[in-house]
């Protein structure tokens, strides 16, 4: 099967199941421009419901956490970030995506806030290995290496979405794809020399009045933040926050910052939406994207891709 029908039927397949995850999004489907349909009798209540139209979003969420605080509250007192959160995007390309650009699925909007064009602020001379990454590397994931930290909170995952278990010390991110998961602390314990890289970086949370942020560095550049090529180096530095917009609704904001790469720091914004059904916060299901990983390892190989092993592989020579 060619690579981009093969990449595609898997992007509609879970563009699809996204739909039936976030399904309690009051919206009617002719007001979401981007993903599958929302809304349906589970629907509940959002103060900012324009879920895939993520710059608007954006606006209304800034307003809306100035003035929520969350009723659900863990026992020394911070907000209970606890449970399934389900994403509303996919990661192939986290610009603007017309329908029908790689395949299958519908239009998407870009996740990016700032800058305001909705684009990746590279450098000029990285636009062009970027372009061509599609053609030229393998994407890591479709290598079955984990999802990197950059792109954890828009990596979808099929039913259990992504899990977050909050402790007074550390909060611990998971998710089903890939059997990926992250570890914050909230201790200010002694740092990694900044010459180890990991795939999920080391990450220092924190809370600001209402809001977790964290800071990520020691991060690999054999991350992509999708499946197109859009790389990075390892001096990129992160910052994330996560603020209640409603009691069932996250606005989650990444900050990235990257002087090698990047003409500036920009930012995405998107919802994560609190998982309704009753017992989805107990599932724990086996993620069965690495079965078959060497059949598509073998296709891509055999028509000249070759693993994508970080920065210096698109450096000017």
């Amino acid at each position: 099967m060619p690579r981009r029908l093969s990449g595609a039927l898997s992007a509609l397949a879970i563009w699809l199941l996204l739909g039936a995850l976030d399904g309690q999004a009051q919206q009617p489907p002719s007001a979401s421009p981007a993903g599958p349909p929302v809304g349906g009798p589970a629907a509940v209540a959002r103060a900012c419901p324009t879920i895939r139209d993520y710059a608007t979003f954006y606006k209304c969420a800034l307003e809306r956490i100035k003035v929520f605080k969350t009723t659900r509250r863990t026992r020394d007192g911070r907000p209970d970030l606890n449970g399934i959160w389900s994403a509303t995007r996919i990661a192939q390309d986290i610009e603007d995506v017309k329908a029908g650009q790689y395949g299958a699925g519908g239009a998407m909007k870009s996740l990016i806030v700032d800058p305001v064009d909705g684009r990746i602020p590279y450098q000029d001379w990285a636009r062009q290995p970027r372009k061509d990454g599609e053609t030229r590397w393998v994407s890591p994931t479709a290598l079955c290496l984990p999802v990197g930290a950059v792109r954890w909170a828009y990596s979808p995952v099929s039913v259990t979405g992504h899990r977050i278990i909050q402790q007074p010390r550390e909060i611990i991110f998971s998710m089903e794809r890939l059997h990926t998961y992250r570890v914050i602390s909230l201790d200010a314990t002694r740092r990694l020399a900044p010459h180890i890289p990991l795939w999920q970086g080391e990450s220092r949370g924190r809370w600001d009045g209402e809001t977790l942020v964290i800071e990520t560095t020691n991060l690999t550049d054999k991350v992509w933040f999708d499946h197109i090529g859009t790389f990075m180096s390892n001096e990129i530095r992160m910052e994330e926050r996560l603020s209640f917009v409603d009691q069932d609704t996250l606005l989650y904001v990444a900050t990235y910052t990257d002087p090698k790469v990047f003409t500036q720091p920009w930012k995405i914004a998107k919802p994560l939406l609190r998982a309704p059904a009753k017992g989805m916060d107990a599932l724990d299901l086996e993620d069965t994207t690495v079965e078959g990983c060497d059949e598509t390892i073998e296709h891509l190989f055999g028509a000249g891709q070759r693993p994508f092993t970080g920065l210096e592989l698109v450096l000017p020579k």
